[in-house]
């Protein structure tokens, strides 16, 4: 782990500008439904037949045997700790702080959360997970915004089973403990409305990748994509009157009584 933080810390450090965002932002606007919300964002072309979207399916019609079983809840619950706590994407704009991955801005930016969590569970050694990509007309509730919840075309975050049941990794949605696929599909809206899932590739960054044999991104670009977001982050805590030195330094709101 001390060499993959050492080559993050160099990267952002060598990193001049951010420059333009590479992945596919998963806002919908309120108007929008999410076949308009994907064209605005992105326009697929029609031979593109395995690109995650024109892969989903409905919820029951999921095959969950393609998600990787860890074996034990506890071990899928230690790991999920760990992507949710570690601090090591450098912020040189505060003090040359340590940020998690940014958790407590849920309007953007799911596919970089996503990326990064996958890459850094790897290098621990824990199992290659698999993405899982949900699209429709999402709606999740959230403290994290003035309005109470976020509208999404799509969402995604890394998944893992145990046994016959799926888990999500989505502390932005639940940062308390790995959350049942049911229980996902029911904080993104999917039993208000239509919703639909495609199990991918890890290396699957956005709705715009392969899902199944995708070319993978270079860490720099996925590392630089992660950091783009941080001033969101941090001003949306300052926006909610909340304290980001706090919240998103030692005291992060799961751990707090």
């Amino acid at each position: 782990m001390q060499a993959f933080r050492i080559l993050l810390f160099s990267l952002v450090l060598s990193s001049t500008a951010l420059g333009a965002r590479i992945g596919l932002s998963p806002l919908r606007l309120e108007h929008e439904d999410h076949t308009q919300a994907s064209f605005r964002i992105n326009v697929f072309t029609p031979a593109a037949t395995s690109l995650p979207q024109r892969m989903s399916k409905s919820l029951k019609d999921l095959d969950i045997r393609q998600i990787p079983d860890v074996g034990s809840y506890s071990d899928l619950e230690n790991n999920f700790k760990y992507i949710r706590d570690l601090r090591f994407i450098e912020d040189t704009r505060h003090a040359n702080t340590l940020r998690r991955l940014t958790w407590l801005y849920p309007d953007d930016g799911c596919y970089a959360r996503a990326e990064m969590a996958s890459r850094a569970l790897e290098d621990i050694h824990f199992v290659t997970p698999k993405k899982i990509f949900v699209f429709g007309n999402l709606r999740a509730r959230t403290n994290n915004t003035s309005y109470g919840y976020v509208t999404w075309w799509y969402h995604v975050a890394v998944t893992y089973r145990v046994g016959n049941t799926a888990y999500v990794y989505d502390p932005a949605i639940e940062p308390k403990a790995p959350i049942t696929l049911e229980a996902w599909n029911a904080a993104v809206g999917g039993t208000a409305t239509r919703v639909t899932y495609a199990i991918c590739d890890h290396n699957t960054f956005d709705p715009n990748m392969d899902c199944v044999h995708p070319n993978g991104l270079p860490l720099d670009e996925v590392l630089r994509e992660q950091t783009s977001f941080l001033p969101d982050e941090w001003e949306r805590l300052v926006d909610l009157n909340r304290d980001p030195v706090k919240e998103l330094g030692d005291f992060p709101p799961w751990l707090q009584k």
